[in-house]
């Protein structure tokens, strides 16, 4: 009788341990271009982070359904409606000031992303005040902040990666703040103008992690963590074949 009573226990101990370590979960994306780390146009999530997320599902017995939002939208729905059980990508210094009370996990960061202010060539070093810029809507330019806040810089949002860039070209602003990755990608292949604009390594940039974030399940954070170390060359190979140099 004691050794069926223990091996029941153990049997219930293990059931509890998988539902604890794998289920099907939600998460929060950004729906726009942003490839080549990832794409929510239309409904449809792909890219570097897609296949990233994927193969870890996979590893630990995971399913991850992906719900692209509008910026503006993704932090609400995460952090107050919690409609998303995660939400990616996250950065723990993004919105701070809205996080506060909030116990947010945070993964290590799938990638790496240089962001700064993208300019036409011919104005590369040139500009020694910028008085305009455009960005993404939702996107915030760290490192123009202070003057963004006393009004020394204007920022016009939009919709579309494409749109800030033809701005740029067009004269109407100083540059556009983006994720130099994204931005070469989509002058590249989506717009077919490679190079219109370039970053203006003179001028403030910061790096930034792209990290998966949660506030209901920091326990498949951690698995996260330990397959970006487990599994290096799947990340490197994944890395390779969107072409992600860091």
């Amino acid at each position: 009788m004691v050794k069926r009573t223990l091996l029941l226990a153990s049997v219930l101990t293990g059931l509890v341990t998988t539902s604890a370590w794998s289920g099907n979960f939600s998460v929060g994306v950004e729906g726009h271009d942003y490839l080549p780390i990832s794409k929510g146009e239309g409904g449809v999530y792909s890219g570097y982070a897609r296949e990233l997320l994927d193969a870890f599902a996979a590893k630990y017995g995971h399913t991850f359904t992906y719900k692209p939002l509008p910026v503006s939208r993704l932090f609400d729905e995460f952090a107050v409606q919690k409609s998303v059980d995660f939400k990616f990508p996250d950065n723990a210094y993004w919105a701070a000031d809205a996080k506060k009370g909030i116990a947010i996990s945070y993964s290590k960061g799938l990638v790496l992303v240089t962001e700064g202010l993208l300019v036409p060539p011919a104005k590369k070093g040139k500009i020694t005040t910028v008085t305009k810029m455009a960005t993404l809507r939702g996107f915030t330019p760290f490192p123009y902040l202070d003057q963004i806040n006393a009004k020394k810089i204007t920022v016009t949002e939009v919709n579309a990666a494409d749109a800030a860039i033809n701005m740029a070209e067009a004269g109407r602003v100083d540059g556009v703040y983006l994720g130099v990755l994204a931005a070469n990608h989509i002058m590249a292949e989506g717009m077919k103008k490679p190079g219109v604009l370039v970053l203006d390594e003179s001028l403030p940039k910061s790096s930034n992690d792209f990290s998966l974030s949660t506030i209901s399940h920091p326990e498949v954070i951690k698995q996260i963590d330990e397959f970006l170390v487990k599994e290096k060359d799947t990340v490197q190979k994944l890395k390779a074949k969107y072409k992600i140099v860091e």
